[in-house]
């Protein structure tokens, strides 16, 4: 994990989206200016497991509920 130097965000890597969404900069920018982003090894805190189950990108359920969506719409047609 890498924490921004900025906001001290936890991130696989540090991106130019989040450079530019969150504090108006380019990664080059921001490099220059604070530095590289710190790599952090986590421990398993709360504070990190809830960062993990934040960040998941698609659930079971949310997968479920669209392939219903779908199958609806099928039996429709």
């Amino acid at each position: 994990m890498f924490q921004c130097p900025v906001c001290g965000e936890l991130m696989e890597i540090l991106t130019n989206y989040h450079c530019m969404a969150k504090h108006h900069l380019t990664k080059k920018e921001l490099v220059e200016k604070y530095g590289a982003p710190k790599y952090v090894s986590p421990t398993m805190s709360r504070e990190v497991q809830n960062w993990i189950r934040e960040s998941t990108i698609i659930t079971r359920m949310d997968f479920d509920i669209a392939q219903a969506a779908v199958r609806s719409q099928l039996r429709r047609g």
